[in-house]
């Protein structure tokens, strides 16, 4: 037996229909009798949730016409958005981040908003700050966020979700957390690390080892494509090959020891997380003898200036940059619009073969 209240199951039965998209903004709901005879229950208690409703927001009943989904961005007691945009990024300096922030700001700015720019450094407790704040002094800005370290639990999402609940449009570039439930708009990793992989793979490689983040969702997709093509291929996973750093060890990682070379001694080929990565591994092959590509095989993502400027040109799935910040500006202002819009899009990697790998018998 049901023990939830009568007219909470109306309620609940109205927002899954908002949540899953079923209605929208605008759209009328069933009169009074149609919700009656479908569940079975008086009009006194159709009445009382479609009351609830209103009061909570969610719902507009105008008499003599019906009741109607109503703008949880124009909720009563709300403040309308304001027309300034908050960008929450974790880096100013990366090769990536201007090109991508550069795009959202420029049709942000054709659409009649400003924007601000707030960086993280990729630190919990400075996102933590930086949506306390936000909440605190009541701002009614739109928000485009980068998550932080998004693999691992973050207790900064109720943060989010209190910003959601207050009507503000929330969006999430680059990567997502998986915890919440927030549009984003990124490359698609897992296909990105599959497509790199199955590259390698056509080539002759079958020892391919890789170098990923495991602090970052990122990092962590891009490992599952790694696995999906291996395993396509009846390739046996050897996580001996499988090297994991996190952000802060990023910049360090390729020249503390030589764990890096040790992890690489029976590979022929390696999927780097990024062209970074790949840059600094090239370097050190180069301190320790190691021919690329004739010993070693490289393949990284993203695409960026990097490859080229790599003493060997690397061969790289592209990330979109401008296109991804275009995008999720895009998006957000849909999102503004109408609530219930779906804002989620995930780029499909282009592989650009360059020099910094070759088929396995031309060693």
């Amino acid at each position: 037996m049901n023990k939830t209240p009568k007219y909470q199951q109306i309620m609940d039965w109205i927002h899954k229909r908002i949540d899953t998209g079923q209605l929208r903004v605008g759209d009328r709901l069933e009169t009074e009798a149609e919700i009656s005879a479908r569940f079975d229950f008086s009009r006194q208690t159709v009445r009382q949730a479609l009351a609830n409703l209103e009061q909570e927001g969610t719902i507009n009943r105008i008499q003599g016409s019906g009741s109607y989904v109503k703008n949880a961005l124009a909720r009563e007691g709300s403040s309308p958005l304001s027309k300034s945009v908050t960008i929450i990024s974790s880096y100013t300096d990366s090769y990536i981040f201007p090109r991508i922030l550069q795009s959202m700001a420029k049709v942000l700015q054709e659409a009649g908003y400003s924007t601000r720019i707030m960086f993280t450094n990729n630190h919990r407790e400075t996102e933590k700050s930086i949506l306390s704040e936000l909440i605190r002094s009541g701002s009614r800005d739109p928000i485009i966020a980068e998550p932080v370290t998004s693999a691992l639990p973050n207790p900064n999402l109720a943060l989010y979700r209190e910003l959601r609940q207050r009507g503000i449009p929330v969006i999430f570039f680059n990567t997502f957390y998986p915890d919440i439930d927030v549009p984003h708009v990124s490359l698609d990793d897992v296909a990105a690390g599959r497509q790199v992989t199955e590259y390698l793979i056509s080539l002759g490689h079958e020892h391919i080892g890789c170098i990923l983040k495991n602090d970052d969702g990122q990092g962590i997709r891009r490992y599952m494509g790694y696995q999906q093509a291996l395993t396509d291929a009846g390739i046996p996973l050897a996580e001996k090959r499988v090297c994991w750093v996190d952000t802060h060890d990023l910049k360090e990682m390729l020249h503390k020891d030589e764990w890096i070379i040790r992890r690489m001694k029976d590979c022929t080929a390696v999927l780097c997380y990024n062209d970074e990565v790949a840059y600094m591994l090239t370097e050190l092959c180069a301190e320790y003898g190691i021919g690329v590509p004739s010993e070693l095989s490289i393949a990284s993502i993203d695409n960026s200036r990097l490859t080229q400027l790599n003493s060997v040109p690397l061969t790289s799935a592209a990330h979109p940059m401008e296109e991804l910040g275009s995008r999720v500006a895009q998006n957000l202002l849909a999102l503004i619009r109408n609530p219930n819009t779906d804002a989620t899009y995930e780029f499909p990697p282009k592989l650009t073969v360059r020099e910094s790998a070759v088929k396995l018998e031309h060693r």
